[in-house]
């Protein structure tokens, strides 16, 4: 079975993973978001506490990181590439350990995912964050779903 590598991002990659993003994350971003693919992840990079790939077979499956909201949130962010649909089971085991090293930097986690983005919701349900009703979000307006986890104490 392939194994996943977590790893630093590198200046390339954002420019590298640019035409093989998942469309589903490419529609939250873009469409509902409004902001192009590579300013989302240049400012998503820019301001994160942590930065980092999953690498299997030696493709870019992800980028994620989080930033700090204030003083106790954090704000977690991943963007999967059309690789994430051939190793699943790696990017899956990676992503709990990811999550724990988030929580121990923040007291809790917030984010907001497109309601049409159903794998990332249950991959967010499978991690164990809590989500609320959908609400207006973006400058369309579009539904999206907030979620959430807080540090175990």
């Amino acid at each position: 079975m392939a194994k996943a590598e977590v790893l630093p991002i590198d200046p390339g990659d954002i420019e590298a993973v640019l035409p093989i993003i998942r469309q589903a994350d490419r529609e939250e971003i873009e469409g509902a978001l409004q902001i192009p693919l590579d300013t989302s992840l240049s400012d998503g990079l820019s301001n994160c506490c942590k930065a980092s790939k999953i690498v299997v077979d030696g493709l870019i499956v992800a980028l994620f990181g989080d930033t700090r909201h204030d003083e106790r949130l954090g704000i977690p962010w991943l963007v999967s590439t059309i690789h994430v649909e051939r190793y699943p089971r790696a990017f899956l085991q990676v992503c709990k350990p990811e999550v724990e090293e988030m929580l121990s930097r923040h007291e809790a986690l917030i984010n907001f995912v497109d309601v049409r983005n159903t794998t990332a919701i249950r991959w967010l349900e499978w991690l164990g964050f809590t989500f609320g009703d959908p609400e207006p979000y973006g400058p369309l307006g579009m539904p999206f779903k907030p979620f959430w986890m807080k540090r175990s104490t």
